[in-house]
């Protein structure tokens, strides 16, 4: 495959990346290593472009350092693409596992028109989705009406959607999964394919559990409102683009 792979990695987690290489090196695919941020190793303090006050009102809970580190180390990889100038790029979570017919498919996605600067190639959810466009190997995409739909582990992104997300997703006041979907916030045009192209390879997460920075239900007030709000965006946004 002539797109390139780059693949999310923490230091502290080679089994994930020697596991990954290998799965990749099955279908031919050579996957380049982008040094995740470790933000569980970083004070407070130190969690730079982090507006926390924001993503305490808008998300309902306390950041955590794993979430932050997840953020930072997905533009890093953007980052990447935009230094190099590719036309495309595949962004992958370590965790992520590949369909066999995965190359195909995403090659294809390179040939969409109008082209999508994002296509996500694996959700926890696709509930209401719209078709908009179909692969000329015979994948459906679209947009979902419902959301979010989780899961930032594997997406195409091109070159334009990396400068997009660079510019316009800092700081950060939102989980990168949560902030990547917004596309009528941030201005790159997401789709998403209706079957995924990806599976996960572990179901253990490296970020850490939610339940204990979450807020009391009296104080989500702000949350819900924005949550709303966001849902209506989305689904005008998925019906008429």
């Amino acid at each position: 495959m002539d797109i390139p792979v780059l693949v999310i990695n923490l230091d502290r987690s080679p089994d994930r990346w020697d596991g990954l290489s290998a799965r990749a090196a099955e279908l031919r695919i050579v996957p380049e290593r982008v040094a995740a941020m470790d933000g569980n190793a970083l004070q407070p303090h130190e969690r730079k472009e982090l507006d926390v006050r924001k993503f305490q009102l808008w998300h309902g809970r306390r950041p955590m350092g794993g979430e932050y580190g997840c953020y930072m180390s997905h533009l890093r990889a953007l980052r990447r693409v935009a230094e190099a100038e590719w036309p495309f790029a595949v962004i992958l979570e370590d965790d992520a596992d590949f369909l066999p017919d995965f190359a195909a498919r995403v090659e294809a996605c390179t040939r969409l028109s109008p082209q999508p600067d994002i296509v996500k190639l694996y959700n926890h959810r696709t509930k209401g989705f719209i078709h908009k466009v179909r692969t000329d190997v015979g994948d459906s995409v679209g947009r979902c009406i419902h959301g979010p739909m989780g899961s930032s582990m594997g997406y195409l992104v091109s070159l334009e959607g990396a400068r997009k997300l660079l510019a316009r997703t800092l700081p950060m006041f939102l989980p990168f999964d949560i902030a990547l979907e917004r596309d009528w916030a941030h201005g790159a045009r997401v789709y998403v394919t209706q079957i995924p192209l990806l599976k996960p390879a572990s179901r253990t997460s490296t970020i850490g559990g939610y339940s204990k920075t979450k807020f009391p239900f009296y104080m989500r007030l702000p949350t819900a409102l924005f949550r709303g709000q966001d849902y209506i965006r989305r689904a005008l946004y998925a019906a008429f683009n």
